[in-house]
This record gives C-alpha cells, structure tokens and sequence, in this order.
C-alpha cells in the first residue's frame, strides 16, 4: 500500500532461529570482559598506588619492632640476672621491696620483649613438639608470677589433675599459659582471686576482677583489642593465646559478668 512519498513497504515474518541472540551475548561476554579487566587492571594500579605509604609504613614498624626486640634482649637479660645475683646476698627489708618492684618490673619488659618476638616471628618458628606435664608447668608458670600475685594480695587457689600430658611445643604452652594467668592477674582487684583448675582435657583459669561487657567478648582475641583500657598493656596477650591455641586446635571459651568474674576455658 502507498504512504507518503510514494513509499512501499514490505513485512516479512520469519521463524527466529536465535543467531542474534547469540551474537549479542557473544558481544556482550568479549566486551564486558574486556571492560572487566581494564577495570581490575586499573583498580589494581590505583589500590597499590594508594596504599603504598601504608605499606611503606607497616614495613617501617615491622622493623622497628624487630630492632627494638633485638636491642631489648641484652638489658633485659642483664638486669633480670642481676637481679637474681642481688637476692642471694643479705638485704634489709626496704631493700628487699625495692628488689622485688625491680623484679616485677623487668619480667613485665621481659615478657612483653617475648610477645613482641612471637609476633614478628611467629611464621618462621617452628614448632619442637614434645609430651609436656601440663601440671608441672602450671605450677611453675604461678611460682614465675607470684611477684605479680604478692604485689596486688590475690589469693591463688588451684586444683590440678597430675599426669596430665599434652603434645605441644614448650615455648608456645609457656606464652599461652603465662599470657592467660598475666591476664587474669592485670585485670583483678587487690585482694582478689585466682583459681586455675586443670582436668584431662580442659584448663581453667577464673579471676574475681573487672570483668568483661557482653558487646566485646566476641572481639576480644583480636590484636590490639582490650576490654579495659584504663589498665596497661598493648592488647596482643589473647591474640598470641588465640594463635596458638588454633595451632593446637584448642577450642577456647570466654565467661564474663562485669565486676564480678572472668573465666577462660581451654579445651583440647
């Protein structure tokens, strides 16, 4: 039929084979690819661009830490030693005080000295497994602190299974169990209480201090992170705790109410 101008037009229906459909996904899979990877590649660019003088700065700490640690081991080691020699020989009460707030003082450096080293190395210490009497090394672990336990009259009270052997490395055990004992001493009142109770398979250490709210239990094994910052530390204890326990696969359970209690459970 004629249309304006003198135009015709023809309409022809055909079957749809569904080439064009195929084309258009075939266009849209080579072009957004290619779109895609530009944008990643660009992304890329940019990120590692951005986050350079982070990185620059990280690394800068990283070393620091490391030289710092490296510097500490020597005077830390001198003193402690010293410290030791000192006690042997015959000193009036006063003097005696002074010697133990040193005492106290240069194990707190000395085991911050050690957290700091099983940070930086964490990955390149390998672990010496061995079968450890876990009562045995609790008690020594308590006879360590027990500066610490006079210094804020904590009452310790302790009911330890005997024979109770677990594989692990030393060292590790060491820094898990004196981190959580540190923990519950730093964090308890004067005149509180400590009690440590160990099983066949679970250890419990229980102190009557500042407690932890509900809202930061579950962030608490994250580095940095501390429950109460009024008190000193660096909040890296639980997350060398949670390290190794995950290592060993130990489950770890927190109980808390605020000004009353905290209990860390360790289960294997």
């Amino acid at each position: 039929e004629y249309y304006y101008l003198g135009a015709k037009y023809v309409v022809i229906e055909v079957k749809d084979n569904g080439i064009w459909k195929q084309d258009v996904y075939k266009n849209l899979v080579i072009y957004g690819g290619v779109f895609l990877f530009m944008m990643l590649a660009m992304g890329y660019f940019l990120m590692h661009l951005i986050l350079k003088p982070m990185k620059e700065a990280i690394s800068l700490l990283d070393r620091f830490i490391k030289d710092t640690t490296h510097e500490l081991n020597t005077p830390v080691g001198t003193i402690l030693s010293n410290i030791a020699l000192s006690e042997n020989t015959h000193l009036d009460e006063k003097l005696k005080k002074r010697l133990a707030r040193i005492k106290i003082a240069a194990r707190t450096i000395s085991n911050l000295h050690q957290d700091l080293i099983f940070l930086t190395l964490e990955k390149k210490i390998i672990s010496k497994n061995e079968s450890i009497d876990l009562s045995a090394l609790i008690l020594e672990r308590l006879e360590y602190v027990s500066l610490f336990l006079k210094s804020k009259k904590i009452q310790t009270k302790t009911n330890l299974q005997e024979q109770v052997f677990i594989e692990a490395d030393r060292n590790k055990m060491v820094k898990l169990i004196d981190n959580l004992i540190s923990n519950a001493i730093k964090y308890n009142k004067i005149n509180g209480s400590l009690e440590v109770i160990l099983s066949a398979h679970h250890l419990s250490i229980k102190n009557s201090g500042r407690g932890i709210a509900k809202e930061k239990l579950s962030q608490i094994f994250n580095r940095y992170e501390r429950a109460d910052k009024s008190v000193g530390g660096f909040g890296i204890g639980l997350s060398i705790v949670s390290k190794i326990a995950e290592e060993y696969h130990f489950e770890i359970k927190i109980d808390s109410e605020v000004n009353k209690y905290t209990e860390v459970q360790l289960s294997w």
